[in-house]
């Protein structure tokens, strides 16, 4: 009589194709699991969330108020360091919640201690930031009598265009979290591919000026935002809906400065 715990067992034969491991994923594929990987941290922790909402703000001041070229990448490290740090402890997070699945003092202290790295992080970015910002002339006049607002940011295309990416992505993210989407890089409400394309087309023609340049970028993005369709990806209103955000923050980024 044969063993019935048998029964539902399958021996793997030459037919069966191989069983594909983490090894055998492309590069293409690891930087799809390492975005998937981000977003998720993104989708289920609350201080992530706010975490980068607080960086994208923090860097569109230093736009605004001009700050230098050193003290933007001062900025950026600081404040990438605490979203690493946030990763970090949520990895953490779901090994400890894998092993144990009851109360225990010790991994108790193993949370509390990666959670202790996110804080050191975050005070050390937060007296940068306040160094930084305490030493800015256009930021210290919106204090004084009459308040004394800066007119024209001073930071250079391509720092706006990275500020622009960042700001772009934190509300993609935003949108797909919003309307209950399960990845980052394919689908969703908006289409962020198609956005970064119309964002970079449109810093182009700001950057330039030239009718021949813009051109051709916006064919690029326009052959981008195709391709997007062609992949049955997204959507027309989807893709439409990103490229009317990316050109809206390329709008907001360059054409504002020459108009106050």
């Amino acid at each position: 009589m044969s063993d019935p715990t048998q029964r539902d067992r399958h021996t793997p034969g030459p037919e069966d194709p191989p069983e594909r491991t983490w090894k055998s994923l492309s590069t293409v594929d690891s930087f799809h699991h390492a975005f998937e990987g981000l977003y998720h941290v993104y989708n289920t922790q609350k201080s992530m969330r706010v975490q980068s909402i607080m960086v994208a703000l923090v860097l569109l001041a230093a736009w605004g108020f001009g700050v230098s070229h050193v003290e933007l990448v001062v900025l950026l490290l600081t404040s990438v360091t605490v979203l690493v740090a946030e990763v970090f402890n949520t990895a953490v997070e779901c090994v400890i919640d894998l092993k144990v699945d009851r109360f225990d003092q010790r991994a108790k202290v193993v949370k509390d201690v990666a959670a202790a790295g996110v804080l050191l992080c975050s005070i050390t970015a937060l007296l940068v930031g306040v160094m930084i910002f305490a030493n800015s002339e256009s930021f210290m006049g919106i204090f004084q009598l009459p308040p004394k607002f800066p007119t024209r940011p001073t930071l250079g295309p391509l720092q706006i265009v990275l500020v622009g990416m960042l700001l772009l992505a934190v509300i993609i993210v935003w949108v797909k979290r919003a309307t209950g989407w399960r990845s980052f890089l394919t689908g969703g409400m908006v289409s962020g591919h198609t956005a970064l394309g119309f964002l970079i087309a449109a810093s182009i023609a700001f950057v330039t000026r030239s009718p021949a340049v813009s051109a051709l970028a916006l064919a690029l993005a326009l052959l981008l935002a195709q391709s997007r369709l062609q992949a049955q990806i997204h959507k027309l209103s989807e893709v439409a809906l990103g490229a009317l955000l990316g050109i809206l923050l390329a709008l907001i980024l360059f054409a504002w400065p020459m108009v106050v």
